[in-house]
């Protein structure tokens, strides 16, 4: 190990004992301690967003400790999602448009495609129905507007993310709207990686993805250190540890459905 990435791990196992800590401190939470709790909870979104963000190589993507903090996040958004948001929950049995659809690097899609950097997509006002840019043998590449299950079934390690405010704000009805009729003007665009970040006449994952968010406010490229051919790029964990995302739901390997 260089010793580049040895100070990365060290600056992540911190992060990741960090979020440890807010695990066993969200079985605990009274409400004297609440606001608290949610003020950690927002600073250490926003303290992983910065490191990424102020990182210069890429050598941390595949990193375990990398791995191990988009996991204990994810996990940490769940269980603090009840002291959000005045303590109202707002996950309803809808299917939620406007969320993040992510699995990570290494996992097959429903035609067996394997994904090197992993896939995200945008759920659509339409039931089941989602957003994505994608190349595919039998449909071609370009945005998609259809079911979920087209290159859903079969992923693993699905997660469904919202996006918020910074201080954890859950962005509003109109703004998600917005963000799905932006990627509804995308459909049948074409599918490339090499293309620039904010281009709007060719269309990877999770660039498409950010677009249709960024269009309402969010920018959710959390890292500027991966490049594809010498142009910048952004990708699923980008979006996953931004701190304008957060986990909502852990699908595993469940076809992703109404919550």
């Amino acid at each position: 190990m260089t010793a580049i990435e040895d100070s990365i791990v060290n600056e992540l196992e911190k992060k990741i004992d960090t979020i440890d800590e807010l695990l066993l401190l969200s079985a605990k939470i009274t409400p004297e301690n609440k606001e608290e709790f949610i003020n950690q909870v927002n600073q250490i979104h926003i303290d992983v967003e910065d490191y990424l963000t102020s990182l210069e190589t890429d050598v941390f993507y595949d990193l375990e400790e990398y791995s191990e903090l988009n996991d204990k996040l994810g996990e940490l958004d769940i269980k603090s999602a009840p002291y959000f948001n005045n303590g109202i929950q707002t996950l309803a049995t809808s299917w939620r448009y406007g969320d993040i659809l992510y699995y990570g690097s290494g996992n097959s899609n429903a035609i067996g495609e394997k994904s090197f950097t992993g896939h995200t997509a945008v759920l659509s006002t339409t039931d089941y129905y989602v957003i994505e840019a994608s190349k595919t043998a039998n449909n071609g590449a370009k945005v998609h507007h259809w079911n979920r299950s087209n290159l859903w079934k079969g992923a693993s390690g699905i997660k469904q993310l919202k996006v918020t405010t910074k201080l954890g704000t859950n962005a509003t009805t109109t703004e998600r709207r917005n963000a799905v009729n932006y990627g509804l003007e995308q459909v049948n665009e074409p599918y490339a990686l090499k293309t620039t970040i904010w281009s709007t006449d060719k269309w990877y994952c999770s660039k498409l993805t950010n677009a249709q968010w960024d269009s309402v406010g969010y920018n959710l490229q959390s890292s500027r250190a991966f490049y594809i051919d010498g142009l910048l790029a952004v990708i699923p964990s980008d979006i996953l540890l931004d701190a304008n995302t957060r986990v909502i739901k852990d699908w595993g390997t469940t076809l992703p459905g109404k919550i």
